[in-house]
């Protein structure tokens, strides 16, 4: 008989004993009332069945528990051990530790220190220091209170400064992963020590009288500390198109749009940078009003302040009222400060990394001891992952304490208040179910208590993920919710049969994998078909291949066939350069020098940072030196209207700006965006790190803070870029011992690095600009002379690169140029049209979400059959050999050089890689040993701990593959 066949047999019956095993140990309260529990089982599953079943709803993975608190019992799980991005409902997690590790009477300081006497004038010879200690609470109003009191004081005049103590908490402003494109906006809110209305402007836009008079706009508060550029027209109509903008690390805000002369306000909750700063110009404002003057010197500055007495001290309202806004409104800001306060309580750090331990510490005591990760307060970050059974746990944790009405107040009520204040109204939810909500792009989540209505009081947690539409998440959670406020007067579905779950010749082989422990919270997306079948007969394996996932770099996929179908494999980028008159002979160019990109991405300069052949700055340089040209009397013009000004992907993390696979995009960039760190120790501890930068331009400046220290020590050592500048520090300690390495950091304004490199490259090959030229962005004119064209390499070796290297700034060029070529628009959000017209065109579905071309924004959301789809049908186009030939070898090269290196088969998968913080992914194709063509995919989310555990799975899934027969 054959072997496999054996083998497939013993699993068979191995599973079957674990299945009998596993109903045997099964705890009894799990099959307690089975005939009203089989009910509202069978009204949920088919429900979920129903959502399968619709293309706008079949990428949703859901997980739900239902505990019955009155009788200890579970009602109801399904997929509950799997972990979610929770959303706003990681505030449950903050709130309950909050309670119990501050108590619902704990109440922020915000302390006022006089450093210095108040002579008889009512001088203060002396600092005036206002000291904050994380209250999130503070307005203006408690600041004129303060001011008040110090006018009270006798004091009328300070002759030394305004001094800031927001020591309490870290410096970091952020949280982890937080989307630099929600930034500006009041709920994702810099976080601070010392702060005050939630660290934002409120700002309300109204339209003039008549269309085409200007709009008027009020700020509150009223502050100089924020710039606003208002550029908003009035026009006719009742409609509202308003854009808010901040750029990233500055206080300027940029209003454009229009807003209909019968529109009501505009309103919007805009944040600011350094809000400590934002105190200070508040505070000075109020001691201004109190009569209170200042010296011609007075600074607002920061400081630390470790002794003395306070004169004055502001409490904050006690947390049991905090926690009431925090969970009806969903406010982040106060989720967050939150968090930071328990680190700098219970652990002596004001951050959020030690805040997220005493939570831990809470959460152990609740029976939640692993297999969760919180990194924010509020949910904002992609990076928190939980359960609905911890969640449920939770809920039954804060039952048992004291304080657990404190929590159940502090929660939402249906069709009462809150964020559930317009949802399950006229049910039998409604005044009754309580819940704390979450929802942001492709999540929704609802977890909290209902009353049932034989009077059991039951906690749920139902959280979404992978959601196209999310109507059909709200549905969802109304539809359980009032579900469970009738239990147990529930009917079963009529008719409805439980479909049986499809068994692949695969299945034996693989479903084993994926029951291991270690991926129990993991929600895997999988798909294996042969190209050499048709039909039924062609899948070999599924598992939740619908499922919507974050794909990370196997987006590529996408990018990189869409640019072979549509732009053809042999595509050439265009550089061009342009004079304002045609090349003459006597050395001095009269006019502007124009230098026009096209998004090619292999611009580069001769040095480490190259990477392909193609257009170099020095050939440039050396080409307009070969026309004899000596002296430019213009400007240095750089054109970058081939692409829209988007120097960032949507959703890409504000903390990795610094990193190269974060790199800056533009039209007309150089070094895909960034320039080389090269490092190494000094040669004796205590002396500062020596530096090499590439290329050695004036563009960025360098500050080295680090220090080399004795061999064996701890490596401290950091490459960072201050935000939204060119100014890159080196920090922290690197030991001897340390062999020396590099970094490639991204820069901004692509285009204005590309023209300060060129003038440098033109500089020593002795061409100069005349005295007073600049360097300009703008288009070229239409008067404009051409001189010259550079090319690139042909697109199926650009696409090589891309894919072998996994290289992000290569794809994000790729997509923008699709958009521009195929739709006119060089965005990505043009580019991703085209991607889904060529998806389905190749036979897939367009039920999918792409925001990015690299795959970096977690807002991207794709199916591994999505995936399966694109690489079945390019296996059909004449574009196949270089799609194919660009993607990596196993054990050869590539991201795939050292994996699978002991596989007979290796050579034959040719796949794209894709891996970030809980997310993991591997698609492409292979050939078994008895020479079936497959394509396979496989997504994987949600995993806390032990990634290579993940990669190794992967590897174990392709090694049973390949072997199969």
């Amino acid at each position: 008989m054959n072997q496999l066949v054996v083998f497939r047999r013993v699993c068979t019956c191995f599973l079957l004993l674990l299945l009998v095993l596993q109903f045997a140990v099964s705890p009894a309260f799990a099959r307690e009332d089975i005939g009203t529990r089989d009910a509202l089982t069978d009204r949920i599953e088919k429900y979920l069945t129903d959502l399968k079943n619709d293309e706008n709803s079949m990428g949703m993975y859901a997980g739900i528990a239902v505990y019955d608190l009155t009788d200890k019992t579970y009602l109801y799980r399904h997929n509950a051990e799997r972990n979610y991005i929770p959303a706003s409902n990681m505030k449950l997690f903050t709130t309950v530790a909050a309670l119990d590790k501050l108590g619902p009477d704990y109440q922020w300081r915000t302390d006022v220190f006089l450093q210095g006497k108040v002579n008889a004038d009512g001088v203060l010879a002396g600092d005036l220091v206002l000291k904050g200690n994380g209250d999130p609470t503070l307005m203006p109003a408690d600041l004129q209170q303060l001011a008040a009191a110090v006018k009270e004081a006798g004091v009328k005049r300070i002759d030394g400064d305004l001094l800031l103590d927001e020591s309490y908490f870290d410096d970091t402003r952020l949280g982890v992963s937080w989307m630099w494109d929600d930034e500006p906006y009041g709920y994702s809110a810099q976080l601070s020590a010392l702060s005050v209305h939630k660290n934002f402007v409120a700002i309300a836009i109204s339209p003039g009288k008549a269309a085409n008079t200007p709009p008027t706009m009020a700020m509150e508060p009223a502050t100089t500390y924020v710039k606003i550029n208002n550029q908003v027209q009035t026009v006719a109509g009742a409609e509202t198109d308003i854009t808010v903008e901040r750029p990233r690390g500055k206080n300027e805000i940029l209003l454009t749009g229009t807003i209909g002369v019968s529109a009501k306000p505009y309103e919007e909750d805009v944040s600011l940078e350094d809000p400590a700063l934002f105190v200070g110009d508040i505070w000075k404002q109020q001691l201004l009003a109190q009569g209170i003057g200042f010296s011609p010197s007075t600074q607002i500055k920061k400081t630390s302040v470790t002794s003395g007495v306070p004169f004055r001290t502001h409490l904050s309202m006690p947390l049991g009222e905090v926690v009431v806004e925090l969970n009806k409104q969903s406010d982040n800001f106060y989720a967050e400060m939150l968090l930071k306060t328990l680190g700098a309580t219970e652990k002596g750090t004001g951050s959020a990394e030690a805040g997220s331990e005493a939570v831990a510490d809470v959460m152990k005591r609740a029976g939640i001891d692993t297999g969760f990760r919180q990194v924010d307060g509020s949910g904002l970050s992609r990076f928190d992952l939980v359960t609905a059974e911890q969640i449920v746990k939770l809920l039954d944790f804060a039952q048992q304490q004291t304080y657990g009405v404190e929590l159940e107040k502090s929660l939402p009520v249906a069709g009462v208040d809150g964020t559930l204040k317009n949802r399950m109204l006229t049910s039998d939810a409604e005044k009754n179910l309580m819940a704390k909500t979450g929802s942001m792009g492709g999540v929704n989540s609802l977890s909290g208590y209902v009353t049932a209505k034989n009077g059991h009081k039951l906690a749920f947690s139902i959280l979404i993920n992978g959601i196209y539409k999310s109507k059909y998440g709200r549905d969802l959670q109304d539809f359980v919710g009032t579900l469970l406020a009738s239990y147990p007067q529930i009917t079963a579905p009529e008719g409805y049969v439980p479909a049986r779950e499809k068994v692949y010749p695969l299945s034996v082989l693989l479903d084993p994998l994926f029951a291991q422990p270690q991926a129990v919270g993991v929600t895997a997306g999988v798909i294996v078909k042969s190209l050499d079948k048709t039909g039924e007969a062609a899948i070999l394996y599924e598992k939740d291949a619908d499922a919507l996932l974050t794909p990370a770099s196997n987006l590529k996929l996408l990018t990189t066939a869409t640019a072979l179908s549509q732009l053809g494999e042999n595509y050439i980028y265009k550089t061009e350069l342009y004079g304002d008159v045609p090349v003459t002979k006597t050395g001095v160019q009269q006019g502007n020098l124009y230098l026009k990109g096209y998004g090619d991405p292999t611009i580069s300069t001769e040095n480490a940072l190259q990477v392909q052949e193609g257009v170099t700055i020095e050939k440039i340089a050396a080409w307009i030196k070969q026309q004899g040209i000596r002296q430019v009397t213009g400007n240095l013009v750089l054109d970058e209207s081939f692409f829209d000004k988007e120097r960032l992907g949507l959703g890409w993390a504000w903390d990795d700006e610094s990193y190269y696979y974060n790199p800056t995009l533009g039209a007309l960039a150089l070094n895909r965006g960034t320039v080389m760190v090269e490092y190494k120790p000094a040669k004796q501890a205590g002396e500062a790190v020596t530096f090499n930068l590439l290329p050695k331009t004036s563009y960025v400046t360098l500050v080295n803070e680090s220090k080399t220290v004795e061999a064996g020590k701890e490596n401290t050592f950091a490459i960072l870029r201050d935000r939204g500048t060119n100014t890159i520090r080196l920090t922290g300690n690197l030991p001897l011992d340390h062999p020396g390495d590099y970094e490639r950091v991204p820069v901004e304004e692509p285009a204005k690095y590309a023209g300060t490199v060129l003038q440098e490259a033109m500089a020593s090959q002795g061409i100069q600009f005349a005295p007073g030229s600049q360097l300009i962005v703008q288009t070229v004119p239409p008067s404009a002379v051409k001189w010259h064209e550079f090319t690139s390499l042909p697109l199926k070796d650009i696409v090589a690169y891309l894919n072998k290297k996994s290289d992000n700034f290569y794809a994000e060029m790729l997509l923008k140029t699709i958009g521009a070529v195929k739709k006119g628009t060089g965005s990505a959000a043009a580019g991703a049209e085209v991607v889904q017209e060529t998806v389905a065109s190749l036979g897939g579905k367009t039920n999918f979400d792409m925001v990015d071309g690299s795959g970096l924004t977690r807002y991207n959301l794709i199916s591994a059959r999505h995936l399966a789809s694109v690489l079945e049908g390019m296996a059909k186009q004449t574009s196949f050999a270089a799609f194919d030939a660009s993607l990596p070898i196993a054990g050869v090269d590539g991201t795939l050089k050292n994996r699978l290196t002991d596989l007979a088969a290796a050579k034959t998968i040719h796949a794209k890689t894709g891996s970030m913080t809980g997310a993991n992914s591997l698609s492409g194709y292979l050939t078994t040993q008895s020479g079936e063509r497959l394509v396979v995919s496989i997504i994987m989310n949600g995993y806390v701990e032990d990634e290579d555990f993940f990669t190794e799975l992967q590897d174990r899934i392709m090694s049973i593959v390949a072997a199969y027969e």
